[in-house]
């Protein structure tokens, strides 16, 4: 008899700082699907393998990662995780009308991390036309303009963010912070430096904005420094 793999069924069902962070992601790059069979699944496809694979340990899934389209893919056939998920405010065929779920506000931050992970951009550059003139922006793109209005709505009140700017892109809202806003978006996010689970990368953008910023003295960069989670902010 075949072995069927396993995952953390019931990790969706308790709030923490690694499901919020893990919600954000499924929001941002995961999906629900049917089948006729009634076996339906949660799918979550990245172009970061390494990535995946992290939350693929997180979610303790024996589920093998998959290549679909220049991507990979890790692919959860479970039940119990499938409605938890459903309970939650996600649906099939979500990206146009996914809300923003109410998420506890001392994991928000998490849940913001991660959905940043999936779908927003840091982009760091400077201004030629003045000698301290790094410039940071931050992007929030999603195909459901109503999860970006609660999104921001939320960023305002817990974080202390302004309203930011937003308007429809090639293929997807965007919602966008400029420089001050974006700081005290990346202290929400990582909690100080404590937070356990994120996207490197982009992390590592704003840090070294701030270490740029604070000195005066820095040569001007050959290129603009850019990580785009999907064509609408690139």
């Amino acid at each position: 008899m075949r072995r069927r793999t396993q995952v953390d069924s019931q990790f969706f069902q308790r709030w923490s700082p690694k499901m919020a962070y893990v919600l954000g992601e499924v929001c941002a790059d995961g999906c629900l699907v049917e089948h006729a069979n009634g076996y339906h699944c949660l799918n979550i496809t990245s172009k970061d393998l390494s990535w995946l694979q992290q939350l693929q340990r997180t979610l303790q899934a024996e589920q093998k990662i998959g290549i679909k389209r220049r991507a990979y893919q890790l692919q959860i056939r479970n039940q119990i995780l499938y409605r938890s998920l459903l309970d939650l405010g996600l649906t099939p065929r979500k990206s146009k009308t996914l809300q923003l779920p109410s998420v506890p506000a001392d994991v928000f931050p998490d849940f913001v991390r991660g959905y940043f992970d999936g779908d927003g951009c840091v982009m760091v550059w400077r201004e030629k036309r003045w000698q301290r003139g790094w410039q940071l922006r931050t992007t929030f793109s999603s195909g459901s303009s109503v999860l970006l209005e609660g999104l921001r709505s939320r960023l305002s009140a817990e974080a202390g963010l302004t309203w930011g700017s937003m308007w429809f892109g090639t293929r997807a809202y965007c919602l966008q912070y400029t420089i001050e806003d974006s700081v005290r978006l990346y202290d929400f996010m990582y909690r100080g430096g404590h937070s356990v689970l994120y996207l490197a990368r982009k992390r590592e953008r704003f840090e070294r904005f701030k270490r740029l910023r604070s000195c005066a003295d820095q040569a001007e960069p050959s290129a603009t420094l850019l990580v785009p989670a999907s064509s609408a902010c690139r």
